[in-house]
């Protein structure tokens, strides 16, 4: 096929890579029309196939261009999953993860990949089939790739054109095996399966231009027509990429800490140097990171015809009871973890990579060679994530701060994907209670607000109609966690004040009332929040469990004390919406709820709160919880938060590592406590030489070592240690109101979406504070400290109390 373009084109900006490349841009930066003139291209698919099943299927699109045109758009879209590549590079993968009614597609410009003369597009579909991961919804095996204009439909994925399709045979599923032992350690495993590849089966090269596609298959055309609304629709109803697309960088693979090899010894690198394995010889290599990171590894390999090669990923190493203890410590201890086998097929240059991401710290390469050589050319990860910059900075007087940075920010940078991710290994879902820690951490860092509402969004796209949202999303299967509809609104309140998007705001309120309507219906006889048909997740509880002994039925102070708290959250979005009324009866109920709860929870001998009006049960969360719901006067709060923070306070149990936020929050309400000394759990997870923060506390050998929900401290040494909060919705206003504990000095910078606000001081130990803040734009504030209180004007201001 032979195009002539006419006419003027705009150039485009294209972001381009030092290694992998992925072309499309995040719209603030590069707005390229999301929506085509026309949506005039069909979904394909292989004739064959089971388009339900597990398999991993090839398109084909060669054509010939006079010159390359000025701009070339498209929007590119598959299910479950595409890659693209254009003259052998690739260029972009995904979709955006969503729901059938909301299914995403990428646009971008292929302008820097053409050449005059000829071009191929090609794509690859993964379908992971019925095991796929929990986060994967899926119509079918298809792809769909439609020109931005009538100059670029040529290449539309539709009956006329000249796409061709081949199902790979050479690829295969591998289960990943979590119940009662197998790879997993730690329980649930909700990803994809793993690969299993035979080289000799593998259409090794069908990429480049120079490959024959001559005895490819025409593809079949799916009944879905492509359109953005959902009348009458069939299959998917497409919608823009509404998150940023992952950026690969080159990432070597170079410590090998344990190897039975002759030869290589722990300063050999991959990519430097290669590695021959004798015939008929079993070999392992172990090697470390580091750190975890999360990719796609990729291994070239040549000779060894039929050797087998297993690849076992996992972010750290295990004892003989399962335990992980030092990460830094390997000896007496082994991986386990999952896998991806390949079998050589004797071939020159052959490259190995999963189809899906990896996570991993440690990663082993075990070898059976047969009759033939093996050669290790290259091993290195591809790592994948947003790119996003860090904005914001802090610094202080303690070395303690900037190490839990660093694990704060290395857990959130990896766990930014398509969506914000619960953890990088086991489940890698967006799941709402761990996304407000990790939102407000990664806002606090970037001043990003994307991933922020694009999971507003997505969010409410899973309501049920008992008015409950999914506990995560997207979702094959159906998890709700009433708990985590409240903290959606909770969400939707920060975003209100971060933001101020009033239209945006406003189109989620009746929402809320869903919301709260199903709560009333679990109004019990005595006032508390009773028992749910759904599973109320509050914390992490030792040994295991999202609840404790008492509220599994509920009857809870916990579970009444948080419905008063988001009620609380709402009476504000309301009143700023103008809805006076209504944000009045929220506060009547929020101050009902807390009442009650006092009266039967509340233990004035002890000073502490049960979760249970038997007062069988003392659980500091519910303290918090009060405080936070001005269950109490001021100064009674302030004396309930002493109690909180007292080591000599007994409970039956406190906070794990997520609630930690609410305790943060309760410290940065009544004043009360040194931040310093409440990061120790922290401090124990750096002393055991971890790269990121896990599920829960160290000493309860958690099993995920990137779980961004406990990577929120970052959130608040912006907003309880420098003290810099908004005042009002947009951060219009300001107060600047910090706590510094035992700290002498504080240099912060948070980014907002008005520009950067500036804190610099320094605290003397007769109480007082000297220094500067510098507020951007038109924003005005008050600077308070120790019951005196500064008017804060735009610019630089002198501060000295």
């Amino acid at each position: 096929m032979k195009i002539h373009f006419l006419g003027i084109y705009l150039v485009a900006f294209l972001m381009l890579l030092p290694f992998v490349s992925s072309s499309q841009i995040d719209a603030r930066w590069n707005p390229l029309p999301q929506y085509p003139e026309t949506w005039d291209s069909q979904w394909i698919t292989h004739p064959s196939i089971d388009q339900n099943a597990y398999g991993l299927v090839h398109f084909r699109n060669r054509f010939t261009l006079d010159k390359v045109p000025q701009k070339f758009i498209v929007h590119v879209s598959g299910d479950n999953r595409y890659r693209l590549y254009v003259n052998g590079k690739e260029v972009i993968y995904g979709p955006q993860l969503g729901d059938m009614r909301n299914w995403r597609y990428e646009t971008l410009d292929l302008v820097p990949f053409l050449q005059p003369g000829e071009n191929i597009l090609a794509a690859e579909v993964m379908n992971w089939g019925v095991e796929r991961s929990y986060g994967i919804i899926s119509f079918r095996t298809g792809f769909l790739l439609q020109g931005n204009t009538k100059n670029e439909s040529f290449v539309n994925t539709n009956q006329g054109n000249r796409w061709k399709v081949y199902a790979n045979p050479g690829v295969f599923e591998k289960t990943v095996y979590w119940r009662g032992g197998g790879e997993i350690v730690g329980g649930f495993y909700a990803a994809n399966p793993t690969d299993s590849i035979v080289a000799a089966k593998y259409p090794w090269g069908w990429q480049a231009l120079t490959f024959d596609d001559s005895k490819w298959s025409d593809p079949e055309i799916i009944f879905a027509q492509p359109k953005t609304t959902a009348g009458q629709g069939h299959g998917w109803i497409l919608q823009p990429r509404t998150t940023p697309v992952q950026i690969n960088q080159k990432e070597p693979l170079t410590r090998i800490v344990r190897s039975d090899v002759p030869g290589p010894d722990k300063t050999f690198q991959f990519g430097k140097q290669k590695l021959t394995l004798p015939a008929n010889t079993n070999h392992k290599i172990l090697m470390d990171m580091g750190y975890v990171t999360l990719g796609y590894p990729k291994l070239h390999l040549s000779g060894g015809k039929e050797a087998r090669i297993s690849v076992k990923y996992s972010e750290a190493l295990y004892d003989a009871e399962n335990k992980k203890g030092n990460r830094n410590e390997t000896d007496g201890k082994v991986i386990k973890g999952i896998s991806d086998v390949y079998i050589m097929d004797g071939g020159r240059e052959r490259i190995f990579q999963p189809i899906w991401f990896r996570t991993f710290r440690f990663v082993q390469l075990q070898i059976e060679t047969k009759e033939d050589p093996l050669t290790i050319d290259d091993f290195y990860n591809v790592y994948s994530a947003a790119s996003v910059p860090v904005k914001g900075s802090f610094s202080v007087d303690n070395p303690l701060f900037s190490k839990v940075w660093d694990i704060c920010w290395h857990s959130m940078k990896i766990c930014a994907q398509d969506n914000l991710l619960s953890d990088a290994y086991y489940e890698q879902m967006q799941y709402v209670g761990d996304l407000r820690p990790h939102l407000m951490g990664w806002t606090a860092l970037t001043g990003d607000l994307t991933y922020f509402r694009s999971a507003m969004e997505q969010f409410n796209n899973s309501r049920l109609p008992d008015g409950n949202i999914t506990s995560c999303y997207p979702l094959k299967a159906t998890f709700v966690h009433p708990t985590y509809s409240l903290i959606w609104i909770d969400m939707l309140h920060d975003l209100m004040m971060l933001e101020g998007d009033r239209k945006l705001i406003a189109s989620y309120l009746g929402e809320i009332q869903e919301v709260f309507d199903y709560y009333e219906s679990l109004i019990n006889e005595i006032g508390l929040v009773g028992k749910s048909d759904y599973s109320m997740f509050v914390d992490w509880y030792w040994p295991r469990g999202g609840n404790s002994p008492v509220n599994r039925d509920g009857n809870s102070a916990i579970l009444t004390l948080n419905y008063a708290y988001t009620l609380n959250k709402a009476a504000g979005i309301a009143e700023w919406l103008g809805y006076r009324d209504k944000a009045g009866f929220y506060r009547t109920q929020s101050r009902k709820y807390a009442e009650i709860t006092r009266k039967l929870c509340y233990d004035p001998q002890k000073g502490i709160y049960a979760d249970d009006p038997e007062k069988t049960f003392y659980d500091q969360r519910a303290s918090i919880l009060a405080i936070l719901c001005d269950a109490h006067s001021d100064q009674e709060s302030k004396e309930l938060m002493a109690k909180v923070l007292d080591n000599n306070t007994s409970f039956d149990s406190e906070a794990n590592l997520f609630y930690y936020f609410y305790l943060f929050e309760a410290m940065e309400k009544t004043g009360i406590g040194d931040f310093t000394a409440q990061l120790q759990p922290w401090k124990d997870i750096v002393d055991m030489g971890m790269s990121g923060t896990p599920e829960k506390r160290i000493e309860q050998n958690p099993r995920s070592e990137i779980h961004p929900w406990t990577a929120h401290p970052v959130h608040f040494y912006f907003s309880l240690v420098a003290g810099i909060r908004p005042a009002s919705p947009g951060f219009e206003t300001v107060v600047i109101k910090p706590s510094p504990g035992s700290l002498r000095s504080i240099d912060a910078q948070y980014p907002i979406q008005h520009g950067m606000i500036s804190v610099n001081l320094k605290f003397s130990q007769n109480e007082k504070v000297t220094g500067y803040v510098i507020l951007p734009g038109s924003i005005h504030g008050n600077f308070e400290w120790k019951g005196e209180i500064v008017k804060l004007i735009p610019g630089k201001q002198e501060i000295s109390l």
